[in-house]
């Protein structure tokens, strides 16, 4: 008895790697014939789930495949994307992109005294280059130059009148509401960003990309009619010609990989709770 307690955890030790072994040959395999590598998957992963998106590498080489090598594949590429997901490589992966989704924090916005200054110097600059300039200009050019010259003088007095300026106390009252609005906003885009994409967590985002993906195959008709016309595959139904990419794409699939996959996304969704 007690041999046989101290070789049970052998047993399921080397139970698991002849399973994940077996997984991994047959993973291979299949992938092989996709002409992808597992690289490939593992780099498309994370811009699948965050552009929810759910692309088939070749659905020509799926259709020709056994119906349970297809279902197989899908549960397969179904643990191997599960099992990635979880790696620290994806999750500082997952954290990069989260910070490229982060709301952007409202700029300190200028008040009266700051914007009077800045105006200041850009009339004194521009009044400074026109007298410049006109040093050049023949004499029945200059008075035109005058004209506007004046005309900026004048604005640049006009700036420290309290009876013409728009720099007034009533003008930064309006800028701090704008300000104080955009803080508001600001804390509610924040608060859910950091409800939709958590730190070191991407699940709420693969739940996502799974309900999403539940929802849009969840009415195939496998069994629709099409015709030929132009050379080009077309749906007897006209309902079914106007469906998205997507739904077509599933279509195409087939039934049994489809199948497998909702069943796979169904158990991984419950997990996820």
């Amino acid at each position: 008895m007690k041999k046989l307690f101290f070789l049970l955890p052998v047993l399921i030790i080397v139970s698991g790697f002849i399973t994940q072994k077996y997984i991994d040959d047959n993973l291979k395999k299949l992938l092989a014939q996709f002409k992808v590598s597992e690289d490939d998957v593992k780099s498309s992963v994370l811009y699948n789930i965050t552009g929810l998106s759910y692309y088939i590498p070749n659905v020509k080489v799926l259709k020709s495949l056994a119906l349970n090598d297809r279902a197989e594949m899908v549960e397969l590429i179904g643990i191997r994307i599960k099992e990635y997901v979880n790696t620290q490589e994806f999750i500082n992966k997952y954290n990069e992109f989260r910070e490229t989704r982060k709301p952007n924090e409202p700029e300190k916005p200028k008040y009266s005294e700051e914007l009077k200054e800045e105006q200041k110097a850009s009339l004194s600059n521009s009044i400074k280059e026109m007298e410049a300039n006109m040093k050049n200009l023949q004499a029945d050019q200059k008075p035109m130059f005058e004209e506007v010259i004046n005309q900026l003088k004048q604005q640049l007095k006009d700036i420290d009148d309290p009876e013409k300026s728009f720099y007034t106390p009533q003008t930064d009252n309006i800028i701090k509401q704008n300000y104080d609005q955009q803080l508001e906003n600001y804390a509610v885009d924040l608060k859910m960003w950091n409800e939709d994409f958590p730190v070191n967590n991407p699940k709420p985002l693969i739940k996502k990309w799974l309900d999403r993906f539940l929802s849009n195959s969840k009415d195939i008709d496998f069994n629709a009619q099409l015709n030929t016309v132009k050379n080009k595959q077309v749906f007897v139904n006209p309902e079914y010609e106007r469906k998205d990419p997507q739904w077509k794409l599933y279509f195409r699939a087939g039934k049994e990989p489809v199948e497998a996959a909702r069943k796979f996304a169904s158990v991984w969704i419950s997990e996820l709770k």
